[in-house]
């Protein structure tokens, strides 16, 4: 992985997130041999494994081949590094889908595709083992999210984000009791208001107490 630069804007992850993420798991025993370049970017895009792998024209799939791959067909890819990722306080998550390249045996690496504590590669699934990215060292990682898989970022809650309730005050009726609606409560609160009905209370004694008179 890149170390990359402290200079410069700080990176907002929360904007590479995806609301929907349906991965394309190609089948056919023989997908599995086409190389997991060309397996990671159809799983990605949809795009037929083989016709990848006739565009590459070689069994190593370089990082400039995979982001450009990438970003004709609309995708926005972000190259992390070790200096976006420790200087922003937006974390990945999740939500995020991470193309990442890995050691996978001495001078030999491999391509697969995290989302949602799940490991994809050659089409086939895995949960992810938080020791994997130590067994098999990261060479190189980007964030990839597509227009489709935000249509709905709504629903994304942003790192440290609350949730937001309703507006307005606790009613009876939210409660569940019977009844007629309580008055408002006028401006000093609890104490103002109970205030306010001690003193009708006592008001209503005082002419009882004129009429027995």
């Amino acid at each position: 992985m890149d170390r990359g630069f402290y200079n410069g804007r700080r990176v907002e992850f929360a904007n590479y997130a995806a609301s929907v993420f349906n991965p394309y798991l190609w089948g056919g025993p023989f997908r599995s041999s086409v190389g997991c370049g060309a397996s990671a970017l159809a799983l990605l895009t949809g795009i037929a494994p083989e016709v990848i792998a006739k565009k590459n024209g070689g069994e190593h799939y370089s990082d400039g081949f995979m982001v450009r791959f990438l970003r004709v067909r609309g995708f926005s890819v972000l190259n992390l590094t070790l200096c976006n990722l420790s200087a922003t306080p937006s974390k990945i998550g999740r939500e995020h889908v991470v193309l990442l390249s890995q050691l996978f045996r001495k001078n030999e690496g491999t391509w697969g595709v995290i989302h949602n504590d799940t490991y994809y590669h050659n089409f086939s699934s895995y949960l992810l083992d938080t020791l994997s990215l130590l067994r098999k060292p990261i060479l190189s990682a980007y964030l990839v999210v597509h227009p489709r898989w935000r249509s709905d970022r709504s629903k994304i809650a942003r790192p440290g984000s609350k949730p937001r309730g309703k507006r307005g005050g606790l009613t009876l009726a939210a409660l569940g009791l019977a009844g007629s609606r309580a008055p408002k409560m006028p401006p000093g609160g609890v104490w103002r208001a109970a205030y306010q009905v001690n003193s009708r209370t006592e008001a209503t004694r005082s002419a009882n107490r004129k009429v027995n008179e």
